[in-house]
């Protein structure tokens, strides 16, 4: 068990926010920010506060966002699909070359037929 930092008879029951130092029920300062044990420390976490503050945020976007996952993973699904359905109708699994082959294939006879 720990004891406070300012009265070495006493239990601890809590600890300050900014120092970590134990401190009994009758040291603790309870603020809108938590318990601190002094009022130094009091000021010194308001001060931390107010120059947090003023410093500008940037919005952080990761590369790897939900829609990018989500994006990604419906194109590798297609192209399994696909691929899936290029060695069906060959019979036999086919290597990734002739698989483009027939993807290749496919977008010729799809734009011959629109254009």
């Amino acid at each position: 068990m720990t004891t406070c930092k300012y009265h070495p008879t006493r239990l601890a029951t809590s600890r300050c926010k900014r120092c970590g130092m134990p401190i009994c029920n009758d040291c603790k300062m309870v603020s809108e920010i938590g318990v601190v044990c002094s009022q130094a420390c009091l000021d010194a976490i308001k001060a931390f506060h107010e120059r947090v503050k003023e410093v500008p945020h940037p919005r952080k976007r990761s590369f790897l966002s939900g829609r990018t996952v989500k994006g990604l993973l419906a194109v590798v699904i297609l192209f399994a699909i696909a691929y899936a359905i290029v060695c069906f109708r060959a019979g036999e699994m086919l290597g990734p070359f002739d698989a483009v082959d027939q993807f290749i294939s496919w977008g010729r006879s799809i734009v011959a037929y629109f254009f």
